[in-house]
């Protein structure tokens, strides 16, 4: 144990896995961290790294597949990456739980929802089976599924894709943990149904006075819900800031791109606005600044080195030279 503030804090994480055309930096160098009680948006193209991210927190890399390579990952003072499975098992939905991107293939099909909420329970909690079945049918009830006593018996496959999400976060709270990571909770939900789980989510949270880490592709399903942003891109944070400065204020032309691409109501356009050319393979990297080759504003020193993480504003960072620049300049 170590003397340790924060809830959780990933110190320069790196996470590779081994593929027949050689080692894939599919997390590379990544820190942030994440107070009691905050919500922290991870935002980012998939395939950049944020679902690794929080697969290597929870000690879930296969090591048939892949490895963390470098950093630490310490939560409520322990550091994770020095537990066997054994002490990691105790951690993993108790004191950490997960909602993975889509319920239908994290369900198990052949048993009840309500078997698999008690099942966690009786794990976790080892209370008797009466008692599961009566904090599941409370759950159901709190997630906002209606008629839980009935509900409860029946499978996955009965349920439409916002219930079975709902089941999966009835699920991932059912131990009242410390942290709950929501990994795309809203794929494949159409837009009503996405902004009643993302409701859901604050609700619960400020409820049982939890930590939050949202990952999405989507920086308009972060806006409303968390305090602060970082922005991935090939394996790297690019933009870390307050949730309301960055949408305000974005520095790196990465986070500029996703914000110009999120359709407006009060804006009149021809067409979406795109970042041009595709994302970084991650087995063959530009050098330089990763994001080079796809920004308009590109220098000749962005091709040649690649910037830290700057501090660019009060609790703003970014990994550009040019907003590092401008930021030199406003102070001097």
């Amino acid at each position: 144990m170590i003397a340790n503030t924060k809830l959780l804090e990933v110190r320069d994480l790196v996470t590779v896995f081994d593929t027949d055309d050689g080692i894939f930096h599919a997390v590379d160098g990544v820190s942030f961290s994440l107070d009691s009680g905050e919500t922290l948006g991870m935002v980012g193209e998939s395939g950049c790294g944020k679902s690794v991210t929080a697969l290597s927190v929870l000690g879930l890399i296969s090591p048939q597949e892949g490895r963390i390579a470098g950093g630490r990952i310490f939560f409520e003072g322990c550091d994770l990456t020095g537990l066997g499975n054994a002490g990691l098992r105790k951690i993993r939905g108790d004191r950490i739980s997960m909602i993975f991107q889509e319920p239908m293939t994290s369900l198990n099909p052949v048993f009840t929802v309500g078997d698999q909420i008690m099942e966690a329970i009786i794990l976790h909690r080892g209370v008797a089976r009466e008692e599961a079945r009566r904090q599941t049918q409370e759950l159901l009830g709190l997630v906002g599924i209606p008629a839980p006593e009935v509900r409860m018996r029946e499978y996955p496959f009965q349920m439409s894709g916002g219930m079975r999400q709902r089941v999966m976060i009835a699920m991932a709270v059912s131990t009242r943990p410390a942290l709950l990571i929501a990994d795309e909770p809203t794929t494949a939900l159409d837009v009503t149904i996405q902004a009643q789980i993302l409701d859901l989510l604050s609700r619960l949270r400020e409820q049982l006075n939890m930590s939050m880490l949202l990952i999405t592709h989507d920086l308009g399903v972060v806006a409303e819900v968390v305090s602060r942003i970082v922005v991935v891109y090939a394996g790297r944070i690019v933009e870390e800031a307050p949730a309301e400065s960055l949408f305000h204020a974005a520095r790196h032309p990465y986070t500029i791109g996703l914000l110009g691409s999120i359709p407006r109501l009060d804006k009149r356009r021809d067409r979406l606005q795109t970042i041009p050319g595709s994302a970084a393979s991650l087995l063959n990297l530009p050098g330089g600044c990763r994001f080079h080759p796809r920004c308009a504003r590109a220098m000749p020193r962005c091709r040649l080195e690649e910037p830290e993480l700057l501090p660019v504003a009060a609790g703003h960072w970014a990994r550009c030279w040019l907003a590092a620049d401008a930021h030199q300049g406003g102070r001097a």
